[in-house]
């Protein structure tokens, strides 16, 4: 998933309902105790209480379907549910594994949810779940329906939209046809409507049924992307994530969301609706959950450190403030995730679509040069040292698919680049006199002073580097996602960062694909340069219908070989998130989506001791 600030990956203005009885009673229901976490003071739960946090730019989308950066995902979290999700448990293996959440179980061969060929996936809504719709009504597997409808829809569409149409059948065709429909209320509430999506189907109110296209080991982590959350009938009213959609948004989770102001506030209090006992994965202690917009990452560490304020939102922790606070071992301090699991890297993103400079990004030996100009030692330096960040050298993290000990690229001594060398491949491809570079990148977070770093790497090698700032939701909202904006040479290198959108086995879907596949470019497609390779695409073929993990694994392994032999990134440094909790925060437990505390998790240390409960 696309980084914001907290990884670096990443992306509902609820109408206030006043239920004044519902709502006391939810703020009265009894809390499950959580499971138990590493924390250096767990305590007993609590419930209650507002949770403050303070960040600096809005999220990308308020559409579940079209949300894709780490600060959308962990705020729908609080109010939008999936079939499936990752249950908050310590053991990094168990955590990564999917759990059933609306659906009343996981689909199996053996219960008779999975077909023998493994290309039905058959699910069973829980009872319960409603919408905070006027009057609340159930959750059905139609709202399923209608959002992996909406996937393709011509204005907001889907983040990575390959994953399905290479994996649900029909859904190519669907996209193809629903992308060119006009871009009105009407016309996609009439294409929704009248269209049928031929691998997805509700059998019933409470049964959605999907078919593939072949087997896919990974369909249930598919099912547990955001992009994959029900939406309701409402929707249709609006144009999708315009600033109508934000005013009108409903939930089904824990929260809702009752004042969201553009670039400044997003305000949630408990859903009066949502019923704990129908809900396996979210605790929901505190009351309300307030989001203050627009403020920089100083005074940011400064509330945080004050306890004014007890998350960031966009936001990781300032370097010096890390380093100097893990250092006398402030508990305030949280690094995510533990022992020797990275969870993000950051790289540049190459240009082959721009014009700037003759068109020069084109050539493998500029792209060469420009890979072995960058220091990354002083980047893992200014990303917290050994232990928090280390030099990366292959297309994919080392908690990634595809990742081998012995396939690094472009390695210099200490990882400090080399410049020398770097200079050479100019000259012999032509540019002994250097080259004029736009690196763009986004204001929060750690990307401004690595920008900074990358532009003094290069231009010992003789490349200037003219650096344009954007905020976080600029650049992944307008910038990034218009493939426009590259073919017109608004930038020729892109600081970005990416989570995988799930960890554990069998992962380079996550990455690769929505990074590297050439066929899916433009739209909302992560792979922002253009990239397109013949042998890489290949590769990701055969990994998809590999009839093995092992095969799947060297089919992976290829595929990022290829990405690294072309240059079509320049991989940077691979690290964790440390996030600065304030005082009052308890109970963080990482959110494998959101790269952030899970804000359905956490409680506060001076709200009332909760009453324990069994699980539902």
């Amino acid at each position: 998933m696309t980084e914001r600030a907290v990884a670096g990956r990443y992306r509902r203005a609820c109408a206030p309902i006043l239920l004044a009885g519902c709502a006391l009673a939810a703020a009265c229901a009894p809390a499950r105790a959580p499971p138990p976490d590493v924390e250096s003071d767990p305590g007993p739960p609590r419930r209650g209480g507002t949770l403050t946090m303070v960040g600096n730019s809005d999220i990308d989308h308020l559409l579940t379907t079209s949300g894709y950066v780490t600060s959308s995902l962990v705020l729908f979290q609080t109010f939008a549910r999936e079939l499936v999700a990752y249950p908050p448990l310590p053991d990094y293996e168990a955590r990564t594994q999917v759990a059933a959440d609306l659906a009343v179980e996981l689909p199996t061969r053996a219960n008779g949810g999975i077909s023998a060929d493994g290309r039905v996936y058959r699910l069973r809504l829980r009872s319960g779940v409603r919408w905070t719709s006027t009057p609340p009504r159930p959750v059905t597997a139609q709202d399923f329906v209608r959002a992996f409808k909406l996937f393709c829809n011509p204005v907001s569409p889907v983040g990575s939209p390959s994953y399905y149409t290479t994996t649900i059948a029909g859904m190519a065709d669907f996209c193809d046809r629903f992308s060119k429909s006009p871009a009105t209320v009407d016309a996609i509430r009439r294409f929704v409507r009248v269209n049928e999506l031929d691998g997805v189907h509700a059998l019933d109110d409470r049964t959605i049924e999907f078919r593939l296209l072949t087997p896919a080991a990974d369909f249930l982590n598919l099912l547990a992307m955001s992009f994959a959350a029900p939406v309701p009938e409402e929707y249709l009213d609006y144009l999708p994530d315009s600033p109508e959609f934000r005013r009108h948004t409903l939930s089904n989770g824990p929260y809702r969301i009752v004042r969201y102001v553009q670039n400044r506030e997003i305000a949630l209090e408990r859903n009066p609706v949502w019923d704990p006992a129908t809900d396996p994965i979210r605790a929901a202690y505190v009351d309300r959950i307030d989001i203050k917009l627009g403020i920089d990452d100083e005074l940011t560490q400064l509330q945080l450190e004050a306890g004014t304020a007890d998350l960031g939102f966009d936001v990781a922790m300032l370097a010096a403030s890390q380093a100097s606070l893990r250092a006398i071992g402030d508990p305030r301090v949280r690094v995510i995730p533990d022992a020797d699991h990275y969870d993000s890297m950051h790289y540049l993103v190459v240009n082959f679509a721009g014009p700037n400079n003759a068109g020069a990004l084109r050539e493998p030996g500029v792209r060469e040069a420009l890979a072995l100009a960058v220091d990354k030692h002083a980047l893992m330096q200014l990303s917290g040292g050994p232990g928090m960040s280390r030099p990366l050298r292959q297309a994919v993290a080392s908690t990634v698919s595809g990742y081998r000990p012995d396939a690094d690229r472009f390695v210099t001594p200490g990882d400090r680049g080399d410049p020398a060398a770097a200079r050479r491949l100019l000259a012999a491809a032509g540019h002994a006199d250097g080259l004029r570079l736009r690196l763009v990148y986004q204001t929060n977070g750690r990307y401004p002073i690595e920008a900074q770093s990358v532009q003094a790497s290069l231009r010992r090698a003789g490349v200037e580097v003219e650096l344009r700032p954007y905020t976080g939701a600029e650049f992944w909202g307008r910038l990034m996602p218009d493939l426009h904006n590259a073919e017109r040479g608004e930038w020729d290198l892109s600081l970005s960062g990416w989570v995988p959108d799930w960890f554990g086995s069998n992962n380079g879907r996550s990455v690769i694909v929505p990074l590297f596949d050439g066929r899916r470019v433009g739209g909302l497609s992560q792979n922002f340069g253009g990239y397109n390779s013949l042998r890489s695409n290949a590769a990701i073929d055969r990994a998809l219908t590999a009839a093995s993990l092992e095969a799947a694994e060297s089919a992976w392994a290829d595929a990022a070989g290829q990405v690294m032999a072309d240059v079509a990134i320049i991989p940077l440094i691979e690290r964790k998130s440390a996030h600065m909790l304030g005082s009052r925060v308890r109970h963080c437990s990482w959110s494998i989506l959101g790269d952030q505390c899970d804000l359905t998790q956490v409680w506060l240390a001076d709200a009332p001791l909760a009453a324990p409960r069994s699980q539902p």
